[in-house]
């Protein structure tokens, strides 16, 4: 095997994954003099006979193939593991490969195919990291941007750069240099801003809008390039967070106490929740939040056209159970 044709990414952060993702391909680029024939695959998507098969196969178009077999952590089969590694121990010339995974460890006999100095683990920026890198973002784009905004900014996404840095120039577009941004603007990109996104499905839900529900995961779905896990994880981040508010409701507390408390941030994210917690009783709540954390498991050995209609039958029964004629 030639020297760094092999690599693994591990952990949490997804944006530093993409950069060495680009920065891989560009060095790929520049040794080959254009762009070498991308692949991306997924254990649970195609059979390891088949990434392999379609490696080892010479390009008509390129001389070089990079490709990526993400979601690693799922490889454990030793049938799996026994051809990947006799690939890896004769790969060909033309290949470049990546195994990556959100965890931060994977199967002991994957670790030990790749040479320790292209195994990086990338882990999540803390919170006080996550603050700053935001409030660069937009002075590097000449804006300025309140504190109670980059909160509620960083509810929204999740805990790496890619995902900020995507919702940061989404907002961004629409600021002219020199501008302060403040939460109320926040709050009207998420709710008002004519893309669909998890802020609008949650509003939805707790509304009871199965019909609504639906139609917004259609338009979020439509483009294909939605990773439906990150999705789930987001809603699943707001129904427990309406969950702990209806708790602490029920234990005495104000309804402004308890946004405090769990950070519900944002007059229209109020309002939502506020809008909830009459729908919803306590049992129901706790009956979509374990039904939710059951999807979640399943989703990360369903392929994608089964993920679509696993999330779109658990709206139906959360909502049509519990919808009020």
């Amino acid at each position: 095997m030639a020297d760094k044709q092999l690599h693994m990414l591990l952990g949490p952060e997804k944006g530093q994954k993409d950069q060495y993702l680009d920065n891989l391909k560009k060095s790929l680029k520049k040794k080959y003099g254009e762009d070498p024939e991308s692949h991306r695959f997924y254990p649970f998507d195609t059979d390891m006979s088949q990434i392999l098969s379609i490696l080892r196969n010479g390009s008509l178009f390129s001389a070089h193939k990079m490709a990526v077999i993400l979601n690693s952590e799922e490889i454990k089969k030793a049938g799996d593991i026994k051809m990947l590694s006799q690939f890896c121990k004769n790969m060909p010339e033309d290949v470049t490969l990546v195994i990556m995974s959100d965890s931060v460890s994977v199967d002991k006999r994957l670790t030990a195919l790749v040479p320790s100095s292209e195994k990086k683990i990338f882990w999540e920026m803390f919170d006080n990291q996550k603050k700053g890198w935001v409030q660069k973002y937009f002075s590097d784009q000449g804006l300025k941007i309140e504190a109670k905004a980059i909160n509620i900014i960083l509810e929204m996404v999740e805990n790496n750069t890619a995902d900020l840095k995507e919702a940061c120039q989404k907002l961004a577009f629409y600021f002219s240099i020199g501008d302060v941004i403040r939460e109320e603007d926040i709050d009207n990109f998420v709710y008002h801003s004519k893309e669909e996104n998890v802020f609008t499905l949650f509003e939805k839900m707790l509304l009871k809008d199965l019909s609504g529900s639906l139609e917004v995961f259609s338009k979020i779905t439509l483009s294909g390039d939605t990773d439906l896990v990150y999705l789930l994880s987001g809603l699943m981040r707001q129904i427990r967070r309406v969950l702990k508010v209806k708790m602490a409701v029920a234990e005495g507390e104000s309804i402004q106490t308890a946004f405090q408390m769990y950070e519900v941030r944002g007059k229209k994210n109020q309002k939502v929740t506020g809008d909830g917690l009459r729908k919803y009783g306590l049992k129901e709540l706790e009956q979509i939040q374990r039904e939710g954390e059951v999807l979640d498991r399943q989703m990360r050995e369903l392929k994608k056209e089964m993920q679509v209609i696993a999330f779109q039958l658990f709206l139906t029964r959360s909502l049509k159970r519990y919808s009020i004629d």
